[in-house]
């Protein structure tokens, strides 16, 4: 009898505890959600071998190392197939968001996404509004809010260094959709310019994903316009058409860039290179995951709009491109464009007053802005 009322007792002590525990699980559960599970973010790319690849993962390293994340990069092919493929192994992996460069197939990625509950959203681009869905956390206006705002600073600096007859070079428009607002800033602006009607633009030769096919385009554009003296590349302007140009029959010929690497210091020094530019990727990949941190906690901006805007950085002088590796991509990225204590202050989860459009004002620093900050 004795032995059956101290099971009893056992017993109820063990329900008990029992009880507590689970009420001690729950609690942590509604009130941290994912704070103390580390966040997978899966990352869509053609490659990490240029300038644009190369930032994007050092800055996820450094975010790594100031946030309770993992960053998966995945290498996708440029067709549609590819993409989804690349995706569908990045969902299967068990990510908590995916960072798409690109708005390839973008309502069934969206689709896919939503289906697995994982947030979506595209860094290289603007996207199409329309689209709805509580994972579809937007994209990026990498070139601002006006494409042809950036060409007409290439007009300018073209027209005062003496460009007079100038070809143009650029990615297929399917595969670069800012390329005609860009070229037509350029156009519009240096015929406002042009007050002698000195200055032609020829049109646009487009070149595929290729060296081999820049190579192919400046060839053609020489060939059929030996008068021309400048060349705007908007194809990896450094990687592709530089090269092109040093190669040619006319090396002399000077380069208006969309695009970085080693040798932009070097080509602007030497006169051979009259502007040269890139996207901040710092302020691009700062811009997606602040959002996408947000989201898989919860929280969504008050004001949120379906297309953020970073800085587009242009270079005309070897001091900018010395300030350029110094605050936008220097190796120790607490020095670069977005600390992370900057960023937490404009992210809900860790400031509730935080807005979209503070994150937005953070994220679309000029270079001077960005210098100003580190040196205050």
């Amino acid at each position: 009898m004795k032995k059956s009322k101290v099971t009893l007792i056992l017993s109820v002590l063990m329900m008990l505890v029992g009880i507590v525990l689970t009420g001690c699980g729950d609690k942590a559960d509604n009130t941290g959600g994912k704070e103390k599970d580390q966040i997978n973010i899966g990352v869509m790319l053609y490659n990490y071998t240029d300038i644009q690849g190369q930032e994007i993962k050092s800055y996820g390293s450094y975010l790594e190392e100031n946030f309770n994340v993992k960053f998966n990069y995945a290498t996708v092919g440029s067709s549609e197939e590819d993409h989804i493929k690349g995706l569908e192994n990045l969902l299967a992996s068990g990510v908590d968001g995916v960072i798409s460069g690109y708005d390839t197939a973008l309502e069934q990625s969206v689709s896919l996404a939503e289906e697995a509950g994982v947030y979506y959203s595209v860094a290289l681009g603007d996207v199409d509004g329309s689209i709805a869905s509580d994972y579809f956390v937007g994209g990026i206006k990498q070139f601002g809010d006006n494409p042809a705002d950036l060409g007409a600073l290439y007009a300018e600096q073209a027209y005062r260094a003496g460009a007079r007859n100038i070809g143009v070079t650029s990615f297929p428009e399917f595969a670069f959709l800012d390329a005609p607002a860009i070229i037509s800033g350029l156009t519009e602006k240096m015929k406002e310019l042009d007050v002698d009607h000195q200055v032609t633009i020829y049109p646009t030769e487009y070149h595929s994903f290729a060296p081999e096919n820049a190579s192919d385009a400046v060839t053609k554009i020489i060939s059929e316009h030996p008068e021309v003296d400048t060349i705007f590349g908007l194809g990896s302007g450094m990687d592709f058409v530089y090269p092109a140009i040093l190669n040619s029959s006319s090396p002399g010929i000077h380069l208006l860039a969309l695009g970085y690497n080693n040798s932009t210091s070097s080509g602007l020094a030497s006169g051979n290179v009259l502007m040269a530019g890139t996207n901040n990727y710092t302020q691009i990949v700062a811009n997606a995951f602040a959002q996408l941190y947000d989201r898989i906690h919860g929280k969504v901006y008050s004001d949120w709009q379906p297309n953020g805007r970073v800085n587009y950085v242009t270079l005309s002088s070897v001091e900018e491109t010395d300030n350029f590796n110094k605050y936008v991509i220097p190796s120790d990225k607490s020095k670069g464009s977005v600390t992370a204590d900057e960023l937490k202050q404009v992210m809900l989860s860790f400031n509730e007053s935080a807005t979209w459009e503070s994150l937005q004002a953070l994220t679309s620093r000029t270079l001077p802005e960005i210098q100003q900050a580190r040196n205050e």
